[in-house]
Order: structure tokens, then C-alpha cells, then sequence
């Protein structure tokens, strides 16, 4: 039934904040700026597609909540990457990188509205 997917929806209450978070910390850059609280935005590989949208009403974040992830594959490794979003101050859920299987470590980190997002790669 379905073959792929195409872009990913992200939800946030303070687009400005959100933009600068998923532009210069995690590197998308802006495709498509639509609307004061709308924007699609393009990782460097062209793989990633986000749909921005803001203005929603910040959830809870926590842990518990029950949330649809993805995994991001990563150019560098998982610990690196890991590495570097504790350096930029990024809310971190776990101490290290988890294995996983098949040679895989993943984490989880929040973005500023307290979406949960997963990182997955190599060691």
C-alpha cells in the first residue's frame, strides 16, 4: 500500500524558535517559506522533507506520551551526533547511545516544543 515517506509533519507553538532550531542545529535548511506559520524545510541529502507548521498548543513531552517516531539515519556516527546536540544544549533522553541490533545505536532528544525525535547509525 505505501511505498515510502515523503515528508514528515512537525507541530510547534513558536515557529521562529522552531525554524532556528531545525535550521541551524540540526542543519535542514528552508525550501519553502509559505506563511508566517508554515514552511517545508530540506535536509542536505534531499532525503528529509519537513513540513513546519506553528501556532499549536505545546504538549506535555514527556516520556510517556504516546508519539510516532522516526528513525534518522546519520551521515556521521550516532555517537558524534549524540556528541554534538548535548554541546548545543539539546535535551537529551538518554545517558548514551542505545544498541539496538545489527550493529545500530539510537537516542532520543527533544526539540525546543518538546517533540521527541530518534537518532539511529553506527556506533
Amino acid at each position: 500500500m505505501f511505498k515510502s515517506i515523503t515528508t514528515i509533519a512537525v507541530y510547534v507553538s513558536d515557529m521562529e524558535r522552531a525554524k532556528k532550531f531545525y535550521t541551524e542545529t540540526l542543519g535542514f535548511r528552508i525550501a519553502a517559506d509559505i506563511h508566517p506559520n508554515l514552511c517545508f524545510l530540506k535536509s542536505d541529502s534531499g532525503k528529509i522533507n519537513i513540513y513546519l507548521e506553528g501556532g499549536m498548543k505545546q504538549g506535555s513531552g514527556d516520556e510517556e506520551t504516546c508519539r510516532l517516531s522516526f528513525f534518522l539515519d546519520t551521515e556521521r556516527p550516532a555517537s558524534e551526533v549524540f556528541e554534538y546536540l548535548k554541546g548545543k544544549a539539546v535535551s537529551v533522553l538518554q545517558d548514551t547511545p542505545q544498541f539496538v541490533g545489527d550493529d545500530t545505536y539510537c537516542f532520543q532528544f527533544k526539540d525546543p516544543d518538546g517533540n521527541i525525535l530518534e537518532v539511529a547509525g553506527r556506533p
